[in-house]
């Protein structure tokens, strides 16, 4: 991040008064309880947040070398991208076109891949999609007019973000995705880390209580004050909005020590989680040593996969450094699993058996009011609906 930028950001919290109430939202907002809840609803966010609108599928570094693909659930489709050749991502529908089996292990990561393999009758595609062959058919299949090659959706890169358009093949403009985030993110170099490891889990919780438990820091007093309140402040976080997407910082508790120093020195860094929130999916994170990225898959209205990876600046060269950090995505987990998420799983069901009919963002949680803000203004609904 620009040294410009994290004095501008400083001087925010410096100038933000006793529990750093000048950080807070204009209002507070209230949210219908059937926003986690209702299935017609999430029928529509798979629709047009994940669908029709582009969404952040993943980092460049988990796709270094020609060969190298992921595949992933999107708004309900299964797509792989794969890195070509030419250095260039080609985005899939994992579905054969013979009879509509997968051609890549759902849900996996890999390198080497030079043809897709349907598992069912052994039909085999090139790695940009193309029918290559479909073997022992004895001219079955001649007489099929339908182009079978594997269906492409559109695929953009930049900064070292991946996105995807999981419903159609309209061009991704990236820039306007970020919405002015650009700057701070190309400032990571994020294409230039490497992955570490990731975790993958299953919950049950609607998709928007995950992203939720990382918008606001007024929770850590209470839900985390043995494992985050000895380090971090509870009272709010920096906030700025990138059109749908934002920024949360949360902050450590000294970082007052560092606007005590001449401004020249002031550095944001050591005292930030610096959270870019890539609505609808995804979740980029910047610690002090590391990149956190986070994705989020919805399977139903009431159940989500989630999937953690932690990267590092350079390669480790030692097993010690390796170590130390898949130790630190261990703490992340630990915590995530067993406080906020195993918490938002009581919630959901809380929620599910229609005790309350609204839920409160106050001035407090200026990220979380922005959020679903923004998603009841794109699905076209108001927050008493």
């Amino acid at each position: 991040m620009r040294r410009e930028r994290q004095i501008e950001l400083l001087d925010r919290v410096a100038g933000s008064g006793p529990h750093l109430v000048g950080l807070h939202a204009p209002s507070s907002y209230t949210n219908a309880a059937a926003a986690y809840t209702d299935t017609s609803r999430f029928d529509r966010e798979m629709q047009v947040l994940f669908r029709d609108g582009a969404t952040f599928f993943s980092l460049s570094v988990r796709l270094r070398e020609p060969g190298s693909y992921e595949s992933a659930t999107v708004g309900g489709i299964p797509i792989t991208v794969v890195r070509q050749a030419d250095g260039t991502l080609r985005a899939l529908v994992n579905v054969c076109t013979h009879r509509g089996a997968p051609v890549v292990a759902p849900n996996s990561r890999g390198e080497g891949l030079r043809t897709m393999t349907c598992p069912y009758h052994g039909w085999t595609f090139e790695s940009d999609g193309a029918l290559r062959a479909r073997p022992l058919s004895a001219g079955a299949f001649d007489d099929v007019t339908r182009q079978c090659n594997l269906r492409q959706v559109a695929v953009a890169e930049r900064y070292g973000l991946i996105f995807v358009r999981a419903g159609g093949a309209e061009p991704i403009d990236i820039d306007a995705e970020l919405a002015g985030a650009e700057d701070d993110l190309a400032s990571f170099a994020l294409d230039t880390y490497h992955h570490i490891d990731s975790r993958t889990a299953t919950w049950a919780m609607n998709w928007k209580l995950f992203l939720d438990t990382f918008t606001e820091s007024y929770h850590i007093r209470t839900l985390h004050r043995d494992s985050l309140l000895p380090t971090f402040n509870s009272d709010c976080v920096i906030f700025e909005p990138f059109g749908k997407n934002l920024v949360s910082i949360g902050l450590r508790k000294d970082v007052l020590d560092e606007t005590a120093k001449p401004r020249t020195e002031w550095s944001l860094l050591p005292y930030g989680t610096i959270q870019y929130f890539l609505v609808p999916s995804g979740l980029v994170v910047h610690q002090v040593d590391h990149i956190e990225m986070w994705r989020v898959e919805p399977i139903d209205v009431r159940t989500c996969r989630t999937v953690v990876s932690i990267l590092a600046p350079h390669q480790p060269e030692t097993e010690r450094s390796h170590n130390y950090f898949v130790k630190n995505l261990d703490l992340l987990v630990k915590v995530t699993e067993t406080e906020d998420f195993a918490l938002m799983q009581q919630i959901q069901s809380n929620l599910d058996s229609g005790a309350v009919s609204e839920v409160v963002y106050g001035r407090n949680e200026p990220p979380l009011v922005h959020y679903h803000r923004e998603l009841n203004r794109l699905l076209g609904v108001s927050a008493a609906q």
